[in-house]
């Protein structure tokens, strides 16, 4: 038992002895390799890009955390949480970063050209012209992406706010939705209505918030 005591003695005797510079190299150390560990995989692994990045928006909570008891070793405390909060911040932006990353959809597969018939032909021989099919032309998406652009410039905002926790974990919703319809580009009627809803959400918590 008593060599156990000394044991454990010995390793806070070495935490105590370190330097600041060295648990802050530690600190972003550890989290920027806990990033690329998970960029790579969201790029080269299927499954971790249609897997959710949320477990990764609770390493930056901790990492944050972390990284304000580290700066009150040496600085003030309104200084170490103007740190932290910077910290917590570039986090977030990485969080987004790694959401964008999504399983990529499969093209349809193109179907074979139906057989084109001869023209039918008058009783003189010669070819009747069959009227030329009018093709209907697709709408716009314009309009789709301005609302996703200013849906996201809303979620940026109210983000900044002091929101309650339910209405932050509903926002980060939206955002990460609207942030894979963005990426997506056209929308389907579904999407669109998806896309109205999370509007209509962002207006209320706007007035809520008095944004």
């Amino acid at each position: 038992m008593e060599a156990v005591t000394k044991f454990f003695a010995g390793i806070l005797s070495q935490f105590d002895k370190a330097s600041f510079a060295l648990l802050a190299v530690i600190d972003f150390s550890a989290f920027g390799a806990i990033f690329v560990l998970a960029l790579v995989g969201c790029i080269f692994s299927d499954r971790l890009r249609a897997h959710s990045k949320r477990g990764f928006f609770h390493i930056v909570n901790i990492f944050s955390a972390l990284t304000l008891a580290v700066f009150l070793t040496e600085f003030t405390l309104a200084q170490s949480v103007a740190v932290s909060a910077v910290f917590w911040c570039a986090g977030y932006l990485l969080y987004g970063v790694l959401n964008v990353f999504k399983v990529k959809r499969a093209p349809l597969a193109q179907s074979a050209p139906a057989p084109v018939s001869a023209p039918p032909q008058s009783a003189a021989g010669q070819v009747r012209r069959a009227p030329m099919p009018q093709t209907e032309q697709t709408p716009p998406a314009a309009t789709s992406v301005v609302r996703l652009e200013h849906a996201l410039s809303i979620a940026d905002k109210l983000l900044l706010k002091n929101l309650g926790r339910g209405d932050r974990q509903e926002l980060e919703k939206i955002k990460t939705a609207l942030t894979v319809l963005k990426v997506k580009g056209i929308l389907s009627s579904q999407e669109g209505e998806a896309l109205n809803e999370m509007f209509n959400a962002l207006l209320k918590l706007m007035a809520k918030y008095d944004l």
